[in-house]
């Protein structure tokens, strides 16, 4: 995985400062820090939020 690529979320859904973050979503890899990415989530209002996932919870597309 690398920066600007794009992954499916394989956690299962949760929830992330009063906004639902559901398995399966598309996310864009930000900036990679070790076994972690940070990558750009946009809400179901188009509203983008950068969270950090371990690399074992994405997956390539």
């Amino acid at each position: 995985m690398q920066v600007g690529e794009k992954v499916k979320i394989t956690k299962r859904t949760f929830l992330h400062n009063g906004i639902f973050i559901f398995t399966g979503s598309i996310v864009e890899i930000k900036d990679m820090q070790g076994e972690n990415a940070v990558v750009i989530y946009h809400d179901r209002e188009g509203h983008p939020h950068d969270l950090t996932f371990a690399l074992s919870d994405l997956e390539p597309t």
